[in-house]
């Protein structure tokens, strides 16, 4: 191994990684063309076994989880390909997300080798990235083409939705708050950049109207409650439990739009009926959405069927009986089911419904055993809220349709 070259490739992989956040809501194709230039550096690192001598006892007992992040990765790609290969369908666009996923993989593996921690530039980075965000809206055009003043219309940007551009900016928000303090002791003005972060990232999200990972926030601040509460777990829990609530209640009162989002969705789900056909509302078609997707599943849940195969049976008679003909169109015209665990369970049958469990579970599972077994609580916290996050988000939205959001989300786990 040529240590010289082993280093440059290393120092550049790492400093790519750390731009992540800078452009994600600013310049299409950003996290997408970076996520490429990753995995192709680190297949160089691989094929040039540009690889840090470290093969300590603590990096062996680390192999189990390492293996089952790279099966993580790897498991949307290779559920696609199955999927298809029973249904006899190859169609490019049902291997867009997974793809993303898969290209991760050699990161995850070369940045776990060589103990690169991009997260170290991340923590500084996430604030100026949403403050371009908000510097640059006003010149980007809109979702639908419309330029983006702040004013009382949605806020969103031509390649990225209110939905998403919502969540995702709440959780880099949140993310913001969590990395305070993360590695060392931060200096005061370090301390205000970051919560300077939090704010952009609130102020972002709120302005989409989106509700998408608000439900999220309650158990976030349980979670820093807990992380910052006393020694003593058990009162520790129920102070957090308390405040959480308590803090939940006050931005809800704080809030106007929070206010007007919530009422709705109240209304929504006091209209919705089981029994009979329902109105095109938010939260009722999300619940026909659901309803319908277990349907698909349970006529096919091993091949599933790829974006639109289901299409054929949109007029069924159990369909047809709580859901109007444009909430029964929708999904396969593009708006899919709006939760990423109906989507891929119906786009892929039993595989996709695993392998989006492990997405999620599988790194919180590694943050929670890493916390017990004493390494940093903040890393371990700071990773927990991100999963806390997009779970929450990925209930009422698809958070990996979106290339640019898988290839984040992709690069985000292996990080």
């Amino acid at each position: 191994m040529n240590t010289s070259l082993s280093n440059r490739l290393n120092t550049s992989l790492l400093y790519l990684l750390a731009i992540l956040p800078l452009g994600l809501f600013t310049v299409k194709g950003w996290a997408s063309g970076l996520s490429f230039v990753y995995a192709t550096l680190a297949l160089v690192i691989i094929a040039t076994h540009s690889f840090s001598e470290v093969n300590d006892q603590k990096a062996q007992a680390k192999s189990f989880w390492g293996r089952l992040i790279l099966l993580t990765l790897m498991l949307p790609l290779i559920a696609a390909i199955i999927s298809s290969a029973l249904r006899g369908v190859w169609i490019w666009a049902d291997f867009d997300a997974p793809s993303r996923f898969f290209l991760a993989a050699p990161i995850f593996y070369v940045l776990s080798r060589n103990r690169l921690e991009p997260l170290r530039y991340w923590q500084y980075l996430i604030t100026i990235g949403l403050a371009l965000t908000i510097l640059s809206t006003p010149f980007l055009p809109g979702y639908y083409g419309e330029y983006n003043l702040f004013d009382d219309i949605r806020l969103a940007i031509y390649f990225v939705d209110p939905l998403t551009l919502g969540y995702l900016s709440l959780t880099l928000g949140i993310l913001s708050i969590f990395s305070i303090n993360l590695f060392t002791k931060d200096a005061w003005y370090v301390i205000l950049l970051k919560l300077l972060g939090t704010a952009l990232g609130f102020f972002i999200s709120l302005k989409t109207q989106s509700r998408t990972g608000w439900l999220a926030i309650p158990l976030i601040l349980f979670l820093m409650l807990w992380l910052h509460g006393p020694k003593n777990k058990l009162v520790s829990t129920v102070v957090a439990l308390i405040v959480s609530v308590v803090l939940s209640l006050g931005i809800y009162h704080a809030s106007s739009t929070v206010q007007k989002r919530v009422h709705e969705a109240a209304v929504d789900l006091k209209d919705y009926k089981l029994d009979k056909v329902n109105a095109e509302s938010s939260i009722g078609e999300r619940i026909s959405f659901a309803r319908m997707a277990i349907y698909y599943f349970k006529l096919n849940p091993i091949a599933g069927w790829g974006h639109k195969g289901f299409q054929s049976h949109i007029n069924d008679p159990e369909l047809v009986a709580f859901a109007t003909f444009n909430t029964r169109n929708a999904p396969g015209d593009g708006a899919l089911f709006h939760s990423e665990i109906a989507t891929n369970s119906v786009t892929f049958g039993v595989l996709g419904f695993i392998y989006t469990l492990m997405l999620f579970f599988a790194p919180l599972a590694l943050f929670v055993r890493a916390w017990s077994s004493g390494v940093n609580p903040r890393l371990c916290a700071f990773g927990i809220a991100y999963i806390l996050c997009i779970f929450v988000s990925s209930l009422s939205t698809e958070i990996f349709a979106l290339k640019f959001a898988a290839s984040f989300h992709a690069v985000f786990i292996a990080c």
